[in-house]
């Protein structure tokens, strides 16, 4: 009775261990690759803006336990994400006040990691994509960027505010296309005042509620020429470029003085 009993529980445990065998084998698995249409950007004395495409395609595929192929899988929903934003930094926010008809700047509050550039595009709105805990867990969406805290409420919100209609940033959800659930591609805008720096480009893809693959790129970007040099200029010698720029203002106020008086 002892001998039918061990052989009844380790037929029991090797057809547990089968069954997760086979289950495993024949689990969907997912590839995600994308690419940029430019790895970097250069701003020049003539940059007004640029474009770029981010594309990518999903491979989607199974492998048979009996099989060394592999076999298309169809019919599953995806949604992508895509994320483009610039190094975060703190920035402090300032609140005017109207005192005895002057603005004046009364109250301010640090906002720490807040991008300069931040545009997040997705298939569909994010509400319908992921619940609020996880677009909070991956920090997607305007709303849940640089400091999350009671007290810069009110100032976060009249950042974005301000930084949406100098058009550094965006959340959309009609801007990624998919082609044959396969391809996809989004179309990303840069504008003129864009800051320089190491971009990051994230893309998400996103299926029953979960992320379940992520592929990140940096975007360099750069001044070039003249404006390189004054740029370095600027931040490796702050002192010494406020004194140029003073001269020049002082400079160019002496000669336009001059020149008005030839004139007259």
């Amino acid at each position: 009775m002892m001998t039918f009993f061990k052989s009844n529980l380790f037929n029991g445990f090797a057809l547990v261990i089968a069954t997760c065998l086979i289950s495993t084998s024949l689990a969907k698995s997912e590839t995600l690759v994308t690419d940029l249409s430019q790895h970097t950007i250069e701003i020049t004395s003539r940059f007004s803006g640029s474009e770029l495409l981010l594309f990518g395609a999903l491979e989607r595929h199974a492998h048979e336990s009996t099989q060394s192929g592999e076999i298309t899988v169809q019919g599953l929903n995806y949604d992508i994400i895509v994320v483009v934003q610039s190094e975060p930094t703190d920035l402090i926010i300032r609140k005017k006040e109207n005192i005895a008809g002057i603005w004046v700047n009364n109250e301010n509050q640090t906002i720490q990691g807040i991008p300069g550039y931040y545009v997040i595009e997705s298939t569909r709105p994010l509400d319908q994509i992921l619940s609020k805990g996880k677009l909070a867990e991956y920090g997607l969406g305007l709303q849940n960027i640089g400091d999350g805290s009671v007290e810069a409420g009110e100032y976060k919100e009249a950042l974005i505010r301000n930084m949406i209609d100098s058009g550094l940033y965006l959340e959309s959800s009609d801007n990624v296309t998919v082609r044959n659930e396969i391809l996809f591609r989004a179309n990303l805008t840069f504008p003129s005042n864009m800051p320089v720096g190491d971009y990051k480009s994230s893309v998400y893809l996103v299926r029953d509620g979960d992320i379940i693959l992520e592929d990140h790129t940096i975007l360099p970007v750069n001044k070039r020429g003249i404006e390189r040099v004054i740029y370095n200029f600027a931040h490796d010698y702050p002192p010494y470029y406020g004194i140029m720029a003073i001269i020049v203002a002082i400079s160019a106020g002496l000669f336009s003085g001059y020149v008005a008086k030839k004139l007259s």
